[in-house]
């Protein structure tokens, strides 16, 4: 899991209680308490570059049964760099994306992200809720 500050990541699982407990004191990922993580999981802070680097290609290292990005820049993967989310080069880190966050990927990337087993819901169907309470905010 990725935000702001930090990414945390383990592959026996994240403690619930604890990313439980940061949401309920409104904290971010930088207070991950790491006495919670397995021996083979890790915290990288965005303090430092090597932090900076491991949260920003997190979704390509990480291989999982979806990919969901809530958030992040309009077209974070695009045609000059979809491939760095295929493990190997061969086959992608998540068969499914669920693009919750606004053009996270290219149109162009998309259509090869595809064409390599990846199923993508696209932004436009899967954050309509994100719209819609958007827009109530302003009325």
């Amino acid at each position: 899991i990725v935000d702001h500050t930090a990414c945390v990541e383990d592959p026996e699982g994240l403690h619930m209680k604890e990313l439980l407990r940061l949401v309920d004191s409104d904290q971010d990922l930088s207070h991950f308490d790491e006495s919670k993580l397995s021996s083979s999981g890790s915290l990288h802070t965005r303090s430092t570059a090597d932090g900076r680097a491991m949260c920003d290609s997190m979704h390509n290292r990480v291989e999982s049964d979806a990919f969901l990005p809530a958030g992040g820049l309009p077209n974070t993967i695009r045609m000059n760099n979809w491939q760095n989310y295929l493990v190997d080069g061969k086959r992608p880190s998540s068969k499914l994306i669920v693009e919750a966050a606004n053009i996270f990927i290219e149109q162009e990337a998309r259509v090869k992200l595809t064409e390599s087993g990846v199923l993508i819901v696209k932004d436009s169907s899967a954050n309509k809720c994100g719209v819609i309470c958007s827009s109530m905010e302003i009325i």
